[in-house]
């Protein structure tokens, strides 16, 4: 649609100004041009798709880091979880098959602490105990530290893992105290 803000024929009339050429202008008609076209030129930009890939990569993209990285945090805990799992299970293990061994059944469970979280396995603490009473030996690891993490800060990072094996000996009955 064509605005025209002058009196004139087509015929004699600016492209740009919409007005004659030989009129001359009014201070008015300046604002109003301005006005017109500054409507226009945002009815155009609202028309325009060019640009649209970079608004949504904009917004797009953070939100996905956000979340991938959200995913590798939590499959760290998780890996760190079955890791001291399978270590402290293995450790009381080996105590319970060598008859109560317990600096063995550490060694073991150090050793597959760090082969799995490689030097983060300094944070955990081990515990393994022989109970005579109950003819068993029971194992814990834990680590109670804080990860830290750019732009969110330091996040809780605990990891807890217990076991309780028999001592492997035939025993001709249960424990005394037990029943």
């Amino acid at each position: 649609m064509r605005i025209h803000n002058c009196k004139a024929s087509d015929s004699s009339m600016s492209q740009l100004t919409n007005c004659p050429m030989n009129q001359t202008r009014t201070t008015p008609l300046r604002g109003c041009r301005l006005a017109h076209w500054l409507i226009g030129a945002l009815a155009h930009w609202s028309r325009d798709e060019r640009g649209q890939d970079l608004v949504e990569w904009t917004v797009g993209l953070p939100v996905f880091m956000i979340l991938c990285a959200g995913i590798v945090f939590y499959a760290w805990m998780w890996w760190n979880q079955v890791a001291a799992a399978a270590a402290v299970h293995d450790g009381t293990y080996l105590a319970a098959m060598r008859g109560g061994d317990t600096g063995a059944g550490y060694a073991r469970t150090q050793r597959l602490l760090r082969s799995a979280v490689g030097g983060f396995a300094n944070s955990y603490s081990i515990t393994i105990g022989a109970d005579t009473g109950r003819r068993s030996v029971s194992g814990s690891v834990r680590n109670n530290s804080l990860f830290s993490l750019p732009y969110l800060g330091a996040l809780p990072l605990n990891i807890q893992a217990q076991s309780f094996q028999r001592l492997e000996q035939f025993y001709g009955g249960p424990p005394q105290g037990w029943w």
